[in-house]
């Protein structure tokens, strides 16, 4: 599990669309959750660009797709 420094759970992949911390969700009182990309170690995981062979290559047993691959 990746918990930003905010407390937001961070879900590479996908092109972010999974992850809470895209900047398009909110929280359970409804207020928006802020954008943590910029800060994200793991940004590069949600660019388009980003392929499942770099995936599986990768060693990250903190992210949550490495055990799905």
């Amino acid at each position: 599990m990746i918990i930003d420094v905010t407390g937001v759970e961070l879900i590479p992949g996908n092109n972010g669309a999974d992850c809470p911390g895209n900047g398009k969700r909110t929280d359970a009182d409804g207020r928006p959750i802020e954008c943590c990309c910029e800060e994200c170690d793991y940004f590069l995981c949600c660019q388009p660009e980003h392929t499942r062979e770099e995936c599986r290559a990768c060693r990250d047993r903190g992210c949550l797709r490495w055990e799905r691959l």
